[in-house]
């Protein structure tokens, strides 16, 4: 049987149109035909590849993956500049990447989402997007208390009534086990030092977190204030503080500066400050939760870090090797076997200088870190990475501002894709047949069939992310008893483990090849 390049349907037509001329001049006399030379053999199996660098009507500084399989994306207007009044885009990774793919809407909420806070609502399927920028006498860069959800079904953002009791600008936004979100950190107000006409201002934060219900009221968290957490003091932590659910359903916060929290959002919030702490970072580098309880967090120096959340005493920390480059502003990954991508970045912050075209992989079952394949163009400030259904990841963006600006993207082909004999063709995937379409619970059994013996189940949650930081991503391997065509499997055990919302779900045939995921809820 003959394997098809699994590229989406517009890059397979290109690919194919160029596999045949390239066949047809590596005949002729003088090419390096196969009478002087012989092929050399493709890493794709063992580095992965890039499909074809690929326009974006915007720069996808902020990227989600919806229950549907497309990407809600926004960042910048269609020339790729900042403002106000920016588009977003809705790209369908069926159609491929051609500009039919998008659909390209303006934001008609009177709300900059510039560098807003982002989640997914479970139950409904909608994105939550938080706060963003203001303009303040002419000047970009403040901060709003907005509340916006884009709703796929409709394909509409729309403003709610009911906004945050503080101004945030760069926020995080996390699902909480019960369904609500917790909102932390933000700037307030920038610093500016004023002319003749405009009046200087003061840099604040907002240093209380909030908590959004289920029915879209807030309640603020007075008790658990904090600059040091998430506010103006802690390395930048008011920058995207790097929060998830810990397996005891509080949040876990890992400063910059290495400080670890707890915070109960419960009430009016109680914070506690553990008394491990990790190597300082930065707050352009990565952190992912790559496991359940388990962070990669990348620190100065090129320095990973494993930090291991299931202790309720304290976390665990453990050595999770060194990168092969300094990657500030470059975005880790999770895939769909649990392995950690990491691709763009720069040694120099948002400079061409160090930027690293190569990617890195890291496999939490030996602790190492490979340089894997290269990108076509440098990915850094204000660029993004997601996974996507058919187990690729779409990595583009950057600019704005930014020494290019980036209106393209090009889409990673992982390893587990390729045939292992070094011909670098796609492997023939096992198809799923039957996986849940309702609700799943916690610590249940469900039943999942494929085209042939199924080796293994994962589940990653579909993601959210900017700024270098996927808060909603989290990985699962669920066990496989026997091999099977119909297999029996258990759900995560606990919303603490597993937050509500949706997940995508794989299945894996004894070559290690993944099948293209099947969203599943859990709530």
């Amino acid at each position: 049987m003959i394997a098809v390049r699994f590229f989406p349907f517009a890059q397979r037509e290109r690919y194919l149109k160029a596999l045949f001329f390239f066949s047809l001049m590596w005949l002729l006399p003088g090419f390096g035909g196969v009478s002087s030379a012989v092929a050399s053999e493709s890493t794709a199996h063992s580095e992965g590849e890039f499909g074809p660098l690929h326009d974006w009507p915007i720069i996808p500084t902020a990227m989600m993956l919806m229950p549907d399989g497309r990407v809600f994306a926004y960042g910048s207007n269609t020339n790729g500049t900042q403002g106000g009044k920016m588009h977003y885009v809705i790209w369908d990774p069926s159609m491929g990447t051609g500009m039919d793919a998008f659909e390209v809407l303006p934001n008609t909420t009177d709300t900059d989402i510039f560098c807003a806070g982002q989640a997914h609502i479970p139950g409904s399927g909608q994105a939550l997007i938080l706060g963003g920028d203001a303009r303040v006498n002419n000047i970009r860069n403040y901060a709003n208390s907005d509340v916006n959800i884009f709703d796929p079904a409709t394909d509409t953002l729309m403003r709610q009534t009911q906004s945050m009791a503080f101004k945030r600008w760069y926020a995080t936004a996390v699902t909480l086990p019960n369904g609500e979100h917790a909102v932390l950190g933000g700037r307030n107000d920038r610093f500016y030092k004023g002319t003749k006409k405009i009046p200087a201002t003061v840099a604040t934060f907002s240093p209380i977190p909030e908590v959004r219900a289920v029915d879209g009221s807030w309640r603020t968290l007075n008790s658990a204030s904090s600059d040091y957490a998430y506010g103006a003091l802690g390395a930048a932590s008011w920058f995207y503080p790097r929060a998830w659910v810990n397996p005891q359903g509080n949040l876990f916060i890992l400063a910059p500066n290495g400080k670890m929290y707890s915070l109960d959002t419960s009430g009016d919030g109680v914070l506690t400050k553990y008394s491990t702490k990790i190597e300082p970072s930065q707050a352009s580098l990565s952190s992912v939760m790559y496991a359940p309880g388990k962070i990669l967090t990348i620190r100065k120096y090129r320095k990973a870090v494993s930090v291991d959340l299931n202790d309720p005493v304290k976390p665990a920390v453990s050595a999770a090797g060194y990168l092969a480059k300094d990657r500030q502003f470059g975005t880790a990954t999770v895939l769909a076997n649990g392995q950690v991508w990491v691709n763009g970045g720069s040694s120099t912050g948002n400079d061409l200088v160090g930027a690293a075209l190569d990617t890195e992989l890291w496999d939490p079952d030996t602790n190492t870190w490979e340089t894997v394949a290269s990108a076509a163009t440098a990915r850094l400030y204000h660029s993004a990475s997601l996974l996507l259904l058919d187990g690729t990841v779409i990595t583009g963006g950057g600019g704005a501002q930014g020494p290019l600006t980036q209106l393209n993207g090009e889409i990673y082909y992982p390893p587990y894709l390729f045939k292992t004999d070094g011909s670098g063709e796609f492997a023939l995937r096992p198809d799923i047949i039957d996986a849940p379409t309702t609700l799943v619970n916690w610590d249940q059994q469900f039943s999942v069939e494929a085209s042939e013996s199924i080796a293994r189940v994962t589940l990653v949650r579909a993601g959210a992310v900017t700024h270098a930081f996927n808060q909603e991503t989290r990985f699962f391997d669920l066990p496989v008893s026997e091999m099977a065509n119909i297999v029996t499997v258990q759900s995560p055990a606990s919303p603490n483990l597993a937050p509500p919302g949706y997940y995508l779900l794989f299945v894996w045939n004894a070559s290690g090849v993944p099948s293209v995921a099947r969203i599943i809820q859990l709530g």
